[in-house]
């Protein structure tokens, strides 16, 4: 470890070395451009003494070695700068990467983008638009009952931590020391077993300041998150599901568990407050992302929520939503894509999707048998049924195989890129030129 912090170290040491001799550099080639027009003046007929006594020739090459010293040391830093790019230090590499790709603000604001869920696909996506040069915005769903944020919701009545906390630590600049604590569990022993440290941290400051969007904005400045994670409400909701048989049933989890087709889902109360700054996120933004995660867990109760699929309906942005790669027992048994689809404009008040991005390839067949044997399928593609339906389907190779099966979330960084390239928008800052492409081509 502390090899690590060392070699940390010595890269911000020398990066800020190059930057100090890229700017003594340019401040003598400024010197130089001076001295070279001082000795312009001094070829012209000139009565001041003092101009005189200075040597033309000696001038001249004073400026001309002022700009070759320069220019070599402007060279060299940025060498060092890009080829830092590529070092293991991703917090050192990510601020460099925005020093070089943002756009200038004179010209317009930085393009903006909403991304909406929860759960584990919500911050796996996350991971991945961190490194885009882009205003970005989480927007998480909050009607989690199970496990440590089920429990502090129940006991302490506050907001479930769980996902919020995930993103935090997806949007931190870099795996520090702090973000990896946020993500310790305690083991057995006492009543903190099974709580995970994020989760108390932000239970507790909460009681401290009172509100627990305010606790959400002060643990993002605690891990220098890039950009903002904001819950979808502040009210302490519930999930209510219907099922095709008549039966209802409250909560989450147990949604989860009863295991039958689900014909409608609601909110316990019908209608929170949005939080405003969800709202405002999504006014200002050029696109808003749904998904992966869980259809009815995740992605709809955000939409659920009174004035976030209005706010959406109702703006210039580009609606995108990213299907599952596989179904999940107790909530899309049996769903294609285009079923995902028709499940989200036709239970809650979203009016329109412009984009649906799929996965096209199946995992191999060993780790198909060990999802099948869970009652977990392949999410077919259903290419034409979604484009009967007049939206745009995107279906690519994404699939991140391991031991679980996942979108890749390099690969739909790169995919949401081509589509903001793809509209530019009016605002010349909104898209990216060609070498900011090549970055994410690497």
């Amino acid at each position: 470890m502390l090899l690590s912090l060392r070699r940390k170290f010595s890269h911000e040491i020398r990066a800020r070395r190059w930057v100090a001799f890229l700017l003594l550099g340019l401040l003598m080639m400024c010197f130089g451009f001076v001295f070279a027009a001082l000795s312009t003046i001094v070829l012209a007929p000139a009565s001041i003494e003092t101009v005189r006594s200075f040597h033309p020739a000696g001038l001249a090459l004073v400026g001309l070695t002022s700009f070759l010293i320069s220019m070599f040391w402007l060279v060299k830093g940025f060498k060092t700068a890009f080829r830092l790019l590529d070092s293991r230090d991703y917090g050192l590499s990510t601020r460099l990467r925005e020093f070089v790709f943002q756009k200038s603000q004179a010209s317009g604001k930085l393009f903006s983008m909403v991304a909406l869920g929860g759960g584990t696909g919500l911050s796996s996506l996350l991971k991945g638009l961190k490194e885009l040069p882009v205003n970005l915005t989480a927007i998480v769903t909050v009607t989690d009952d199970g496990g440590s944020s089920g429990r502090l919701r129940k006991e302490l009545q506050i907001l479930p931590p769980g996902d919020i906390r995930n993103c935090l630590v997806a949007l931190s600049r870099s795996e520090s020391l702090l973000s990896r604590l946020f993500q310790y569990r305690f083991g057995e022993g006492g009543e903190i077993e099974g709580h995970s440290f994020g989760n108390l941290f932000i239970a507790a400051m909460t009681g401290v300041i009172g509100d627990f969007s305010s606790a959400v904005r002060e643990a993002s400045n605690i891990l220098a998150i890039k950009g903002h994670v904001i819950p979808v409400t502040n009210d302490n909701v519930q999930l209510l599901a219907q099922f095709a048989d008549g039966s209802e049933i409250t909560g989450e989890t147990a949604i989860c568990e009863v295991r039958k087709p689900i014909s409608r889902i609601a909110l316990v109360p019908a209608s929170p407050c949005a939080n405003q700054e969800a709202l405002s996120a999504i006014d200002d933004a050029n696109m808003v992302v749904m998904g992966p995660g869980s259809l009815y867990t995740s992605i709809i109760p955000n939409l659920l929520v009174p004035g976030v699929a209005e706010h959406i309906n109702n703006s210039d942005a580009k609606v995108v939503y990213i299907c599952n790669v596989m179904t999940q027992p107790g909530e899309t048994d049996g769903f294609n894509a285009a079923d995902h689809v028709n499940a989200i404009l036709e239970k809650t008040p979203l009016q329109r999707i412009d984009i649906v991005v799929v996965n096209s390839r199946r995992a191999s067949r060993s780790l198909m048998e060990r999802y099948e044997a869970k009652g977990q399928y392949w999410v077919a593609p259903t290419v034409k049924k979604i484009e009967d339906m007049g939206i745009r389907i995107v279906a690519a190779d994404m699939l991140l195989q391991a031991d679980l099966l996942r979108h890749n979330p390099v690969l739909l960084a790169a995919i949401l890129v081509g589509l903001i390239n793809e509209n530019r928008l009016v605002d010349s800052s909104s898209g990216m030129d060609e070498e900011e492409e090549s970055f994410f081509d690497e």
